[in-house]
């Protein structure tokens, strides 16, 4: 014989809803260029121009503060301000990045070359 156990676990893993500082931001963003810019590198090998869309999804942008800035969209921007990213050309209402500058200026900011 044994014991009937429902057990539910009550206690769900702390995730930080928005950073702390600037600095654990910044460092949350190169975390995450950095481990996914090779499936955005990937996912767009015969295409000349990257949608703005894409770059968010595939770089995982959304989750750097999920609760905050659900899209990714402010994450983006801000790279943009920053200076590490050019602005976006609009082709047919879409805004697009050049393929090539976005993943040298992504990978020199991070420090990948």
């Amino acid at each position: 014989m044994g014991y009937s156990v429902d057990y539910r676990p009550t206690r769900k893993r702390a995730k930080r809803a928005v950073p702390k500082n600037k600095a654990q931001r910044t460092k949350d963003i190169k975390n995450a260029i950095r481990w996914n810019i090779e499936q955005l590198e990937h996912d767009t090998v015969g295409t000349d121009r990257v949608n703005r869309f894409f770059v968010i999804n595939l770089l995982r942008l959304n989750k750097i503060a999920p609760e905050a800035d659900p899209t990714g969209d402010h994450v983006l921007q801000e790279l943009i301000s920053k200076g590490v990213l050019r602005k976006p050309e609009r082709r047919a209402g879409v805004q697009v990045f050049d393929r090539a500058d976005l993943l040298t200026s992504l990978k020199s900011w991070v420090g990948m070359l």
